[in-house]
């Protein structure tokens, strides 16, 4: 091992001894199981993504501009993303050659949803209406525009899928009750406008009311989960949907590390506002920059948060430097799936390269979100002696070199 890092105990000691469990190990040999690390990486992206919001309320501070683009963006994604791969994902739900119109793509918003550990139930599923009730919701935190902009990726990817069918009704999904507005749950309802008629309205506005209020099925709080299926014994942790499609636990790591949450909807806006001209690229820098760096702070600004994550982690007392945000820059690493090379980790330095493609899914400016972020983390985690920055000379194009390191910076 170079002089550079650390000695670890290898990751495979004692595999022949006890049984391997699926989890993610800090460099302290902690390990953190599957699903409680996919429920920290669910929350982790979503606060990313909240942060990343706030930044897209600056650029666009009219809410209801704001929420149109993010609606128009996220529609269009989803529209030719699903003419893309709607064939494919359509076999993979059992979607029968007699079906049509776009009900059928209500059976995508279920699985996601189970996989992004936004667990519920499905009220309603039908060619008129289709009703999907979430008792939990990591996005919860992110703002109001989102939740309207999901109904609009529904309706996108709906309207896709259905044109690889014989025609059939077109349904319009509505957002009805939003955990992100304080309601009990949140709740998308789908309608076919000819049986069940309304007035027009903006695409941002698809917050209810709804033709079909009557219809609406409420679960009772007693009765509502915390789990998705792939983590619920009563269902034998399995995801099983009305066309028998049947996914296991492994269908979170597979959609979480895509989506990214909030952020696959916020980046897509990003890159619709900046090829409208409606912002300015030196503008957008700046703002994501200071609100993600300030995030970052935040997160670990009330010191109790910085012992409970440490002893997460499993840091011995002893260290107080860099290697503590290190680690917990590895812990994302290896919950979202990221190949990274560890360069140094040591007292006086941390410094990794990571493939920079995987941390910009939906824009390249992620990455320098990312970055800020984490920069900020490293001030309060640690201490304002120590920076996290990127060093991009003699770097690939396609790779991240992050560096944390103690040094002097009078404009900082």
């Amino acid at each position: 091992m170079s002089s550079k890092i650390d000695s670890r105990v290898p990751k495979d000691s004692g595999a022949k001894s006890l049984d391997c469990f699926a989890a993610i190990q800090s460099p302290w040999n902690k390990l953190v199981g599957y699903q409680e690390s996919m429920h920290w990486l669910s929350r982790y992206n979503s606060t990313f993504s909240a942060a990343c919001m706030q930044a897209l309320r600056i650029l666009e501070p009219e809410y209801a501009e704001r929420a149109q683009d993010m609606c128009t963006a996220v529609y269009q994604k989803l529209y030719y993303t699903m003419q893309k791969f709607g064939k494919y994902q359509m076999d993979q739900h059992n979607i029968h050659p007699f079906c049509r119109g776009s009900f059928v793509g209500a059976l995508v918003g279920d699985s996601g949803d189970d996989a992004l550990m936004m667990c519920g139930r499905v009220q309603d599923f039908g060619t008129y209406r289709a009703e999907k009730e979430l008792d939990i919701c990591d996005w919860d935190i992110v703002g109001s525009e989102l939740c309207r902009a999901t109904t609009q990726s529904l309706e996108g990817g709906s309207k896709s899928w259905s044109e690889n069918l014989r025609p059939g009704t077109q349904l319009e999904y509505h957002m009805v009750e939003a955990r992100g507005c304080g309601d009990c749950h949140c709740r998308i309802v789908a309608e076919s406008r000819d049986k069940y008629p309304m007035p027009p309205h903006a695409q941002w506005e698809c917050f209810g009311p709804i033709a079909t209020a009557d219809q609406i099925k409420d679960t009772k709080p007693e009765d509502m989960v915390e789990e998705s299926m792939v983590f619920r014994g009563e269902t034998g942790y399995t995801f099983a949907n009305g066309t028998n499609m049947e996914d296991d636990s492994n269908s979170v790591a597979n959609l979480m590390r895509r989506s990214s949450a909030a952020a696959g909807y916020i980046f897509p806006t990003l890159s619709y506002l900046l090829r409208m001209q409606k912002v300015d690229e030196k503008t957008v820098d700046h703002v994501f920059h200071c609100v993600c760096e300030a995030a970052g702070k935040a997160a670990f600004g009330e010191r109790v948060a910085i012992q409970a994550v440490r002893d997460w982690m499993g840091v011995p007392n002893t260290i107080n430097d860099g290697r503590v945000m290190g680690g917990y820059l590895e812990m994302y690493f290896q919950a979202m799936g990221l190949e990274y090379t560890i360069e140094a980790f040591n007292k006086d330095e941390v410094q990794y390269v990571v493939d920079r493609n995987n941390l910009t899914v939906y824009n390249e400016k992620m990455a320098d979100a990312f970055v800020a972020y984490w920069y900020g983390m490293t001030k309060t985690l640690v201490n304002a002696q120590w920076f996290l920055w990127e060093i991009k000379e003699d770097t690939p194009a396609d790779k991240l070199r992050i560096r944390i390191a103690k040094k002097i910076d009078k404009f900082c």
